[in-house]
């Protein structure tokens, strides 16, 4: 199975008759943390959607592994809609390492990434005054009231494994299966916080050279105002794979 994932992290596949394996990911936040256990040799292209409760990801990637199969790096940069925030772009980096046989229908791999955005944040300060009648100080939206603008940059570091299984479907088409447990680690504001993730994803070969990549990521969550994730995240993907095969 060849298979690539992009800066969401998503994966998708590309099987030869051999169904050896490959896979490429770049880590941006918005995507879920998809990583394949086989990586293919060359260079493959990415375009994924990914979604959620905190918004939308669209997005791009590129991926090498050398001829050896031993490694892959991948990166991508993509445009990020998030729910109460204004929309911005998002990068995303990552290596893999997978550790099965080129042949072999079961596999595991390591891998980190890191990927991170900027996006503004609006917020009303308004003055104190005492109003007639009430104890205290209340406050009201007096005319000096002023919006003001802070930035919620968010950074994700992802460092977890991948458990894969495939299947080759006639003689140029395969299916991949993988979990990939990761612990991640997210910054925004203040606010610091580590959280431990899974998704579950699937690659489709369709031709020797295109593949298609589905997946989920849940477990842990964190406020939406520091950078989420706030719930479960899916994503889409499609890939093409250059060179000769």
């Amino acid at each position: 199975m060849r298979t690539i994932g992009f800066g969401l992290g998503i994966a998708a596949a590309l099987a030869t008759a051999s169904l050896g394996g490959a896979i490429a990911h770049a880590q941006m936040p918005g995507a879920p943390v998809l990583q394949n256990v086989w990586a293919t040799p060359g260079i493959v292209g990415a375009l994924d959607i990914a979604g959620g409760a905190d918004g939308s990801l669209y997005a791009g990637a590129v991926s090498w592994t050398p001829a050896s199969g031993r490694f892959e790096v991948s990166g991508g940069g993509g445009y990020r809609t998030r729910t109460g925030v204004t929309s911005g772009g998002v990068y995303g980096l990552r290596v893999a390492m997978p550790f099965g046989g080129a042949s072999s229908s079961f596999g595991f791999a390591g891998f980190a990434g890191i990927g991170g955005g900027a996006a503004s944040v609006s917020h009303t300060r308004v003055s104190c005054a005492t109003v007639p009648g009430a104890t205290g100080c209340t406050t009201l939206p007096l005319p000096d009231s002023v919006t003001i603008d802070s930035t919620a940059s968010t950074t994700e570091v992802p460092v977890g494994v991948a458990i894969g299984w495939r299947h080759v479907v006639g003689a140029t088409h395969g299916v991949s299966v993988y979990a990939t447990p990761a612990y991640v680690f997210y910054s925004g504001l203040a606010k610091r916080t580590g959280l431990f993730r899974a998704a579950i994803g699937a690659d489709f070969g369709i031709t020797p050279r295109i593949g298609a990549t589905a997946g989920i990521e849940f477990g842990a969550t964190r406020p939406r105002g520091f950078g989420g994730p706030s719930g479960s995240v899916y994503g889409v993907g499609v890939a093409y794979a250059f060179g000769a095969r």
